[in-house]
């Protein structure tokens, strides 16, 4: 069996989550068997960072993520920490022969990112981004069928992100700073769909968008807040049309989370809340709802075996274990990042992004150009 050294920077919400997939994905049913040693974690409150290496069995906790660079027992750096510390200490790790892990949006900026992304390539180590949706069964069903040709030819793409981000004393958190986040509501949350867009049917070529910003903070600490909503009709390299909306001031959402692709001959639906199903759409026939927990299909082959005891719902964590266990098969040398993100589509959507966010500004469509 295999051991694979993990350090994580970040403790926080995300940094838990990866924790927790990392353990989990140890017992994957898939073989090679691919043993994740939690290394060391690190975060900016010691405590915080203590009492998750408890919680979740780490070796030892941290403040300084050169620590984990330094470790020679650590293979993969998973980066969890703000969006302003993604690219210094991913671009270390990659030079100290890494492999790297890092969330999206890969960074503030496109040229962030575009620097990030080149820097961590010229090591030669294996990257990958974080658009977990990838690791979705349904959405991996979506794109088997799209590249199928069950739908036709793709002509739309459509998206919906609405969630809130609000607290009740008004307090805002990082995420809702420039310096800190860099984009808000079309970087942190536009970006899951614009990379699934990617992901589906094809890239991004041109977009027009209007954006929104209401948030005060009530402390008065951030000055500097971004943007809040994000409206954004978009062309593909297909021909198709694509429309992205997001939203983290939608206060009656949870998690709402749409996609829609359509075609010549047929249609498909993915919802967020329902995220074992996939709705599909026929001429003449109407919607019917396709449970994706058989053993045909995506990642049945991951946990238990399935159909003796029915067919069992897969939940938010099991998809971040997915995640976690393909970059461990990278690591490994038993499988290849694609189609999982790497860095050069972090660094794409984030140039998307930014090209969004310049639309906005200047109230006309605006082409995406794409740096190689």
């Amino acid at each position: 069996m295999t051991s694979i050294g993990i350090g994580v920077l970040g403790a926080g919400f995300i940094g838990q989550m990866h924790s927790l997939a990392f353990r989990n994905a140890g017992v994957s049913a898939r073989m090679p068997r691919l043993r994740p040693r939690l290394k060391l974690i690190c975060d900016r409150t010691g405590f915080q960072a203590q009492d998750i290496a408890d919680r979740y069995g780490y070796e030892g906790s941290t403040l300084d993520w050169r620590d984990i660079v330094a470790d020679p027992d650590i293979a993969l750096f998973v980066n969890a920490g703000p969006n302003d510390l993604h690219g210094e200490p991913s671009i270390a790790a990659a030079q100290a022969g890494k492999h790297v892990f890092c969330e999206k949006p890969l960074a503030s900026t496109a040229d962030e990112a575009y620097a990030t992304w080149k820097a961590v390539e010229a090591t030669g180590v294996k990257h990958l981004c974080a658009f977990k949706y990838r690791s979705f069964p349904a959405l991996n069903l979506a794109r088997q069928m799209i590249r199928d040709g069950e739908l036709g030819e793709i002509r739309h793409f459509r998206s919906r992100f609405l969630l809130t981000m609000l607290t009740p004393d008004g307090n805002l958190s990082w995420r809702f700073s420039r310096s800190k986040a860099g984009h808000g509501a079309v970087g942190d949350l536009g970006s899951h769909h614009v990379d699934l867009a990617r992901f589906l049917v094809g890239e991004v070529t041109r977009v027009g968008a209007i954006i929104k910003s209401w948030s005060r903070d009530a402390r008065g600490e951030i000055t500097d807040v971004n943007d809040d909503a994000v409206v954004c009709a978009a062309e593909l390299d297909n021909g198709a049309t694509a429309s992205f909306e997001a939203s983290r001031v939608a206060g009656a959402h949870n998690l709402n989370g749409v996609v829609e692709v359509d075609g010549t001959r047929g249609s498909l639906s993915f919802h967020m809340e329902r995220l074992n199903e996939l709705v599909i759409y026929e001429p003449g026939r109407g919607p019917r709802v396709q449970m994706v927990t058989g053993a045909h299909h995506p990642y049945a082959d991951f946990w238990l075996p399935v159909g003796i005891q029915g067919q069992h719902p897969l939940g938010w964590s099991d998809c971040f274990a997915h995640q976690a266990r393909h970059m461990l098969a990278v690591v490994a040398g038993h499988e290849e990042v694609a189609p999982r993100a790497t860095l050069r589509d972090g660094y794409r959507v984030a140039e998307i992004i930014d090209t969004i966010v310049r639309s906005g500004e200047t109230g006309r469509f605006e082409p995406v150009i794409f740096r190689e």
